[in-house]
């Protein structure tokens, strides 16, 4: 009797075991991330003072899984690297580096022409806005001044395959129909008639045809379309942005969808 009841047993501690293991398989737990903040400024002066060259990056690092993470990181570095100083494309700096480098970059160019001395700013604020199983996604706010008329102003979107640590691009969060839909909005909220070229009202799309723009955020309620300045329209025209609720718009979407 003994003996039936330890078989037992043991058959119940291994099914328990593997059915674990499926659902682990099944639903791969998110990605955990923190924050990291760096900040340098020309002889330690204040952000809040007048006259003040400083750069400040706030923005999230991943921690597990160590490979999809790694990958993540790196495209979260090279997005810095890009927007803090985009003739440096593929440099492999890291943060604290391109940090020391824009202050290093003022300081030269300070040196160079002293009758032109204005302060320089560079602000990068990102914040995970969906960490789901199926699709992390990272919002970026950016604020750049080295001189010129006006400061550059922009909000930037990463997607990442949580399982690869992959980007993802438009066409493989949405169904070639989102596209279509999107337009129809796009051309009923601003006054473009159907039967005319999209650019008929003075925007510039790209051989004149419609497009999604580069910047998508998703978070866990809805899908966020960001034309930033400059895309899409003259800088006077400012940014285009729409929006969707994902429960109106989950026919069209290729992501996992969460909970509705």
């Amino acid at each position: 009797m003994t003996r039936v009841v330890f078989t037992f047993i043991l058959i119940v501690l291994f099914t328990s075991c593997e059915d674990e293991k499926k659902a682990e398989k099944a639903s791969p737990k998110s990605i955990a991330f923190e924050s990291k903040i760096i900040e340098r400024s020309v002889e330690n002066c204040s952000p809040s003072e007048a006259n003040c060259t400083y750069i400040q990056l706030d923005f999230p690092v991943a921690k597990t899984p160590e490979r999809s993470a790694k990958k993540i990181n790196r495209q979260i570095e090279d997005f810095l690297q890009n927007t803090i100083d985009y003739q440096e494309e593929n440099s492999n700096s890291s943060p604290e580096e391109i940090a020391e480098e824009f202050i290093g970059d003022y300081e030269e160019n300070a040196e160079d022409f002293p009758e032109y001395q204005i302060a320089w700013e560079a602000s990068i604020t990102g914040k995970l806005i969906s960490n789901q199983p199926g699709l992390i996604s990272i919002e970026f706010r950016s604020h750049m001044f080295t001189g010129g008329a006006h400061g550059y102003q922009s909000v930037n979107y990463l997607n990442f395959d949580p399982k690869t640590g992959d980007l993802l691009k438009s066409n493989e969060l949405f169904s070639p129909e989102f596209s279509s839909l999107v337009e129809r909005d796009f051309r009923e909220k601003h006054g473009i008639p159907v039967d005319e070229n999209i650019n008929s009202t003075g925007l510039f799309f790209e051989n004149d045809q419609f497009q999604l723009p580069h910047n998508i955020g998703i978070t866990e309620g809805k899908v966020i379309l960001h034309y930033n300045s400059y895309e899409i329209a003259p800088y006077s025209s400012g940014n285009f942005v729409l929006s969707y609720q994902i429960s109106d718009i989950k026919d069209f979407i290729k992501f996992p969808k969460p909970e509705l």
